[in-house]
């Protein structure tokens, strides 16, 4: 072989993939790296809760049953979240720190599915005997909540409790030495269409809430 011909055909070798990435960056389509990742990655937690009922399909976890009142004065139940996506967590009104940042960081969600009816918040009160549906819709309209896909719930103390730590797994409890204060967890559950645990998430880390934004487009992805 001639050793111009060589020389041309090196050059075409190294300018081969600068040529490629130009085209794909001026024509290629742009796709968000999430659609890299196997939908099945996505775990599905199966746990168990210290004297807790089991409520298991399929020998997996499924949030149970509920029934609690919202922010005005509609009775609300498992049924209104059939065949829905839903972010859940506890809070209260009074809150004076974490509550202010989780509920915060849930307008994010929000705002980033406002126009998915495929995906709700429900945000339970710890303190039911303070937080009536007025001061929920009060609250709700502090933060700008819509309340079309996120729903704040009260109801017996003792059914909000069970059903955080049986059904979420997550604390929820009055402050023994305080009874105005409240320990609750700031986890912010995922839970899918078959109302299955997907995902735990800090409610007042941001990049945790980023990850919980990935993982509810990963689930969603599931279900198309």
């Amino acid at each position: 072989m001639k050793r111009g011909t060589q020389i041309l055909l090196l050059a075409i070798l190294l300018l081969a993939p600068v040529l490629i990435f130009g085209f794909l960056k001026l024509f290629g389509e742009n796709k968000y790296a999430l659609n890299m990742i196997n939908p099945a990655e996505l775990k599905v937690y199966s746990m168990k809760a210290v004297n807790c009922e089991s409520n298991e399909v399929d020998g997996v976890h499924r949030i149970p049953d509920f029934s609690f009142t919202n922010q005005d004065g509609k009775v609300i139940t498992n049924k209104d979240y059939e065949g829905k996506i839903y972010v859940a967590d506890f809070f209260f009104a009074t809150c004076p720190d974490i509550c202010i940042v989780m509920t915060s960081e849930l307008l994010r969600v929000q705002e980033k599915y406002k126009d998915n009816p495929d995906v709700k918040i429900l945000s339970h009160t710890v303190n039911p005997e303070h937080d009536t549906p007025k001061v929920l819709k009060e609250y709700a309209k502090s933060y700008g909540a819509d309340t079309n896909m996120w729903n704040f719930v009260t109801g017996p103390k003792e059914a909000i409790y069970e059903q955080a730590r049986c059904g979420y797994f997550v604390t929820a409890k009055p402050e023994e030495n305080n009874p105005d204060d409240f320990i609750h967890s700031d986890k912010l559950i995922l839970v899918d269409k078959e109302n299955r645990i997907r995902g735990f998430y800090s409610g007042t880390d941001r990049d945790d809430v980023d990850r919980l934004i990935t993982e509810i487009n990963l689930l969603m992805q599931e279900y198309e």
